[in-house]
């Protein structure tokens, strides 16, 4: 079986080629298109395969990283972003807990006000009503409301709608025929609910994470989509791959529908790969460093296994993702922040090392830093 693994970062993107039944290994490393992420990929692969006399059809598998999602978030460079809710709720995902991220700072950003994924201008509120405990309907789903609402944010020139009712999790019969009035009336948008995202109680968590699936949406979808057709152009005939933030794989299929499974796709990689390299040299417990030319991201390996987050500390530029997933932290603007991380690292260790290891005085690199 041919594989090739490919890493697309803020500066550069990198290809790995390997014949798993003979052991030959390739790498190759090309300059990263911001415009196009997809163009980098097929030049580095055409290359790639150039260079080692591989033929691209040969190819079984493109295992895929991408940052795309990632660095949308962090830039706040996202789709203009809309939301379908019940009425009285319009401002869930503003209020959120009343949790500052700083308890004693008197100037800090709260992420959800200061940037907002849907702004309050695009926030539609419609009638209709689900309850617990099992999702019975209280007051049907008002058609016309959605109807106003589609054709209101139609006019204001959104690219994506998060559907969010209460208690969808029970229920989600109120958000599917919302998300087909809206893909009747929105052609070519991006429809997500937080239903089909992530199915969990709590609702400014479940919103916030239905809004970022809305919001690189429309980017990924049109990402994956060009580097399919341009791998078939080139000659590639591979299953292509998407990682996950689960450290999992996806099909192109499953991030169209999902593209927020995706925010740290490059990211889990790079941690699993430490893992591996770890393993590989008997080490069992790491901090690992992906340091990049739009993030640096830190993650922790521990008697050889990766933290994974809890849902209620899952983040992502400070927004609450709740989703499972490797327990990774970025750090915006890239690796001139060396220092930071090492700091961050610190804590991050602090944190989610074993009680056991948390009171042992650091050594080496770890202990100049401190100095």
């Amino acid at each position: 079986m041919k594989v090739i693994g490919v890493d697309v970062g803020g500066t550069f993107t990198d290809i790995v080629y390997c014949d798993m039944s003979t052991g030959e290994v390739a790498i190759h490393k090309v300059s990263t298109t911001p415009d196009d992420p997809s163009r980098a990929i097929i030049e580095g692969v055409t290359e790639t395969c150039a260079a080692n006399g591989i033929a691209p059809e040969s190819i079984d598998y493109l295992l895929h990283g991408t940052t795309t999602a990632t660095n949308a978030v962090l830039e706040h460079k996202g789709a203009r972003t809309g939301m379908v809710t019940n009425r009285g709720f319009r401002d869930v995902v503003h209020i959120a807990r009343h949790q500052r991220v700083e308890h004693y700072s008197i100037m800090q950003e709260l992420p959800w006000q200061n940037r907002p994924l849907a702004p309050r201008r695009h926030r539609k509120v419609v009638r209709g009503r689900l309850i617990p405990p099992h999702g019975e309907e209280l007051e049907p789903l008002s058609e016309e409301d959605v109807v106003v609402a589609a054709r209101a944010l139609k006019a204001e020139g959104v690219e994506a709608v998060a559907v969010c009712f209460l208690f969808s999790y029970l229920n989600p019969a109120h958000e599917e025929e919302a998300r087909r009035i809206l893909i009747r009336e929105l052609p070519g948008v991006f429809i997500t609910t937080s239903s089909s995202v992530s199915p969990q109680f709590r609702e400014f968590e479940r919103f916030t994470t239905a809004a970022l699936c809305a919001f690189v949406g429309p980017k990924m979808r049109t990402y994956i989509g060009k580097l399919e057709s341009s791998l078939r152009e080139a000659g590639l005939r591979a299953d292509l791959r998407i990682m996950a933030s689960n450290g999992g794989v996806a099909t192109p299929a499953m991030v169209e529908e999902k593209p927020v499974a995706t925010l740290l796709s490059g990211l889990a990689a790079g941690v699993l790969g430490g893992a591996w390299v770890g393993a590989l040299s008997g080490r069992r417990k790491l901090i690992t460093f992906d340091i990049g030319g739009t993030s640096a991201d830190i993650g922790l390996v521990v008697d050889g296994r990766y933290a994974e987050t809890d849902p209620r500390s899952t983040s992502i530029a400070g927004f609450p993702l709740l989703l499972p997933m490797i327990d990774i932290h970025t750090i915006g603007a890239g690796g001139d922040r060396l220092p930071t991380l090492i700091k961050a690292a610190r804590s991050e260790s602090a944190r989610a090392a074993p009680a056991q290891y948390r009171d042992r005085p650091l050594t080496g690199v770890a202990a100049a830093s401190r100095r």
